[in-house]
């Protein structure tokens, strides 16, 4: 092992945006609110509710038993945006994530709605307080993300699902409509956030899945909207970031289009040909099966799977992280975590630093 590691997680996942090789693994979790909460027995109610200093201190004894180079603020509160425009969308449930009920039967229904009101909800504002405050105690060390539905999932949960899907075949016209206000939405919530010191932003796109929709679609669909997203939030952050679900490789030649710095892929994507299409181009990360290995398997399962993956994205080329292939399950043991992050952190090289 290369013992004379002294940059903090910070920088050494700031090298990996940068497609630069890095004297260890990078290595984070996506998201994980819900199951950090629930290692205390709390709902992410129990999170707004708590003074944003309580809140900030937990996030950060949680962190040190985990050692993830990145912390997300606000994590799995991604509903909240919807709430505050008057979606009914409970948080109280002791480890689980929250639900969210569609709120509009037309996309025109969006012109009664205040985007500004994401600026009042209680929520969103004790998060944003407890972001402050984490910047202040580990911003110089850790790596501060905070994630949002991308454009395209916020308008299939505004109309429900079906009805969105239904609308991009029969009403083209007014599902762009929806989706130029739901944009708005990603990008005010994110700039609430990196003015209170996250550098690092994300928008998770399930509904432009290669499972659910083909790459024409993606490319009419879905590209336009992330393309405006992160050029409307670069000058405010250090680095953005796509997570899909599903096999995406399909997307990956369009995926640099975006104009996102990392992609997080899900379990189902081939590591290997993500070196191949993406290396040197945008960076990428993922993707330990968060369900059958992280939570149903082994420690040693979870390390031969983590050790597969760094292997297949040939890390020491650069521009990879390890992370599991989605959010974290509430019940995922710490120990699983653990053996994730002793892997990334037993894989060293030495290399020479700007």
């Amino acid at each position: 092992m290369y013992e004379t590691i002294t940059r903090t997680g910070k920088e050494i996942f700031k090298s990996a945006i940068r497609l630069e090789p890095t004297e260890r693994v990078p290595v984070i979790i996506l998201s994980g609110g819900v199951w950090a909460f629930n290692q205390k027995g709390l709902s992410l109610q129990d999170s707004f509710d708590m003074p944003p200093e309580e809140s900030a201190d937990y996030i950060i004894e949680m962190n040190k038993k985990v050692r993830s180079d990145l912390i997300w603020c606000a994590a799995g509160c991604n509903h909240l945006v919807l709430r505050a425009l008057g979606a009914k969308s409970k948080f109280k449930k002791v480890g689980k994530a929250a639900d969210v009920k569609p709120m509009i039967t037309s996309p025109k229904e969006v012109d009664k709605l205040n985007p500004d009101r994401i600026k009042e909800d209680p929520g969103i504002i004790a998060m944003v307080e407890c972001t402050k405050i984490l910047k202040k105690k580990i911003g110089d060390q850790t790596m501060l993300g905070v994630s949002q539905w991308g454009p395209m999932t916020l308008a299939s949960l505004m109309m429900g699902t079906t009805e969105f899907m239904i609308g991009l075949m029969k009403d083209k016209e007014g599902m762009e409509y929806l989706m130029e206000f739901t944009r708005e939405l990603v990008v005010t919530y994110w700039k609430l956030f990196a003015d209170a010191g996250v550098e690092h932003v994300s928008q998770a796109e399930p509904v432009a899945s290669g499972d659910m929709i083909s790459r024409a679609m993606f490319e009419e669909f879905a590209l336009p909207h992330l393309q405006y997203t992160n050029n409307k939030i670069k000058d405010s952050v250090f680095s953005k970031m796509i997570h899909i679900c599903g096999n995406t490789e399909n997307l990956f030649p369009v995926l640099p289009e975006t104009g996102t710095d990392m992609f997080s892929m899900d379990w189902k994507t081939s590591l290997k040909k993500a070196r191949e299409e993406l290396g040197g181009k945008i960076a990428f990360a993922g993707q330990v099966d968060p369900s059958n290995v992280m939570l149903l398997s082994d420690e040693s399962t979870v390390k031969e799977k983590a050790e597969e993956c760094i292997r297949d994205a040939r890390w020491e080329q650069g521009g990879y992280v390890l992370m599991p292939g989605c959010d974290l399950a509430p019940e995922t043991p710490l120990s699983h975590l653990n053996a994730m992050m002793d892997v990334a952190y037993g894989h060293t090289q030495e290399i020479t630093t700007k």
